[in-house]
């Protein structure tokens, strides 16, 4: 859950209008597709959770993520070094779309679901808090410095994205356990065998 809201979607969403002001776009067409981007990938995100698998969708989803934020990163490294405000422009739309898309399509609720079905049920209710407790704060922090971020390095703060999101794959590869169709029981045993 850190990781997800470190990887900077509430920041994002928060300030598209100015990260495509940025970018060379006016108006708001741009935060509009934006938004209209995410409507069918979370849809598609249902039907995917239960036939892929929840681990197989987050590890995508945060691969996805992490080429949209390096594409956006791309291109505000290229407005600071004066070589096209039209590739700036462009790179920064795909990479927020293709970002946007990824994050409905898996990173937005996918371990929301792994958080629901991980905790054995008498810990569930104070888990599943604390749980929340630490994705909001978390989100907060991140949705507070975003301007600061960005003010300071418009590519920067997108490579840094780029860099948490690439974090949460290893993450979930490495140590997340696959929690579709199996029990309590044999979840537990799964994550004793990855330690």
């Amino acid at each position: 859950m850190l990781l997800v809201q470190f990887g900077g979607p509430d920041a994002i969403s928060s300030y598209a209008s100015s990260i495509f002001k940025a970018a060379g776009y006016s108006g708001g067409l741009a935060t509009t597709m934006m938004a209209i981007t995410q409507l069918p990938f979370a849809a598609l995100s249902m039907l995917l959770m239960d036939k892929c698998g929840r681990r197989p969708l987050l590890m995508v989803t945060s691969a996805g993520a992490c080429s949209g934020c390096l594409l956006a990163g791309l291109g505000f490294l290229l407005k600071a070094h004066y070589q096209g405000e039209e590739l700036t422009a462009i790179f920064v739309l795909a990479g927020i779309l293709i970002y946007s898309a990824f994050f409905s399509m898996g990173m937005g609720g996918t371990p929301w679901v792994i958080m629901s079905e991980i905790f054995p049920i008498n810990i569930k209710g104070p888990g599943g808090s604390l749980v929340t407790l630490a994705n909001w704060f978390s989100s907060w922090i991140v949705t507070y410095a975003f301007n600061f971020a960005f003010e300071w390095s418009s590519a920067g703060v997108f490579f840094m994205f780029a860099i948490i999101c690439c974090s949460l794959l290893v993450f979930v590869a490495k140590l997340v356990p696959e929690t579709k169709g199996r029990t309590l029981e044999e979840i537990q045993a799964s994550m004793t065998l990855l330690q």
